[in-house]
């Protein structure tokens, strides 16, 4: 048994060793508690892991079951009515405190995330965004759209309107300052095939309804319309 514990302090002392070795450099002791009772936590267990394998260990070569043995036994193999381990009972209760004590207290789930802080910033320039632009003036509505046109439309009608050769229609063109910003705004939803070449549909949630407004507002100023 002698030999045991000596081999059994060895071994925590290897283990928490080679533990702090490999990260020691998160858990500067003072700088944040939590990491501190992280790392003091770690050495518990290491020491009660291998005390409790050798405790059991020991038992099994050397104890013999004693106590009142149970009616019931399978294959003649019986078990005995005897209460848990003292020390098992009281870790298992101190766990349930600590865990109680982690959730609420320790680290609380109510306490600083960087998930929970980029929701709220986002939620906050969205209502920031929906308050801006709200009512929206004719020349900020052109200014969006022109954006909205350069990314999505200008690789086929080019950045003009003119159209590419063979690709898109000439956005330019004056019939189209004849149709309402709502057709046109349709038209851009639902897509087009012709023999120059076929128009995407837009319906698939890529534009929100105030961009698909801007884009066909500026698609109409193109042609001269208003």
């Amino acid at each position: 048994m002698r030999s045991m514990v000596i081999g059994g302090i060895i071994l925590i002392i290897a283990l928490m060793a080679g533990t702090y070795f490999m990260a020691g450099d998160a858990f500067q002791l003072g700088d944040d508690y939590i990491n501190d009772l992280t790392m003091l936590g770690g050495i518990a267990i290491i020491a009660i892991t291998v005390f409790v394998a050798l405790k059991y260990v020991n038992q099994i070569k050397n104890d013999k079951a004693t106590g009142e043995l149970a009616e019931e036994n399978w294959d003649g193999i019986g078990e005995y009515k005897n209460n848990i381990p003292t020390g098992w009972g009281v870790i298992f209760i101190a766990l349930m405190i600590w865990q109680l004590w982690y959730f609420f207290v320790g680290y609380p789930t109510n306490q600083f995330s960087q998930i929970g802080q980029y929701n709220e910033e986002t939620l906050e320039y969205q209502a920031k965004f929906e308050s801006k632009w709200a009512n929206i003036q004719e020349d900020d509505l052109l200014n969006m759209g022109q954006s909205v046109f350069l990314v999505q439309c200008a690789p086929c009608h080019g950045v003009d309107g003119e159209g590419i050769s063979g690709k898109a229609q000439d956005l330019t063109d004056q019939m189209y300052s004849y149709f309402p910003v709502d057709a046109l705004e349709a038209s851009i939803k639902a897509g087009k095939k012709g023999a120059i070449g076929t128009m995407p549909a837009f319906n698939d949630g890529r534009l929100t309804d105030t961009q698909l407004k801007a884009v066909s507002t500026y698609v109409k100023s193109l042609s001269g319309g208003n």
